[in-house]
C-alpha cells in the first residue's frame, strides 16, 4: 500500500491568479512528500548526504483548483545499490480527482564530492516496504 500524505495549497500557488496550481508546486509537493516518506520510514542517510532525483518524468491528468488541496501517494517502484525510482501520484484532497503522476529516479549524493553513494540493503528493504 503506497505512504500518503496530504497539502493545503494556497491562491499565491497559481498560475498568474487562473485559479489552478502550478506545475511547479506539484513537483515541489512530491518532494515535500518524498521527505515524508523517508521520515515514516525512519530512513537515515550518512551526514553530507541527500535524496536527489536525477531524471524525472510526469504525466498531467487535469488542473487542480488552488481550494483543493493535494494529497501524494508515494510507492517505490525499483530499488537497489545505486538508486531508486518512485511514483508519485497527486490527487484533489477535495474530491479525489487524480491531477498528475510524477516519476523520480533518484541517488544518494554526497555532497561534498559530488558523486552518488551506495544504498546500503537494509535501507533499500525500509524503499521496498514504505
Amino acid at each position: 500500500m503506497p505512504f500518503e500524505c496530504s497539502f493545503p495549497t494556497r491562491h499565491t500557488d497559481t498560475y498568474a491568479s487562473s485559479g489552478f496550481v502550478h506545475a511547479g508546486v506539484l513537483l515541489a509537493l512530491t518532494e515535500l512528500a518524498y521527505a515524508a516518506f523517508e521520515s515514516h520510514c525512519g530512513i537515515q542517510k550518512p551526514d553530507g548526504v541527500l535524496a536527489v532525483p536525477r531524471e524525472t518524468a510526469v504525466t498531467y491528468h487535469r488542473p487542480l483548483r488552488w481550494q483543493d488541496g493535494c494529497r501524494v501517494a508515494v510507492e517505490t517502484t525499483e530499488v537497489g545499490e545505486h538508486g531508486f525510482s518512485q511514483e508519485f501520484t497527486c490527487a484533489s484532497e477535495s474530491s479525489g480527482v487524480r491531477i498528475a503522476t510524477f516519476r523520480h529516479d533518484w541517488v544518494w549524493l554526497d555532497l561534498g564530492t559530488g558523486r552518488s553513494v551506495p544504498i546500503p540493503p537494509e535501507v533499500q528493504e525500509k524503499y521496498r516496504q514504505g
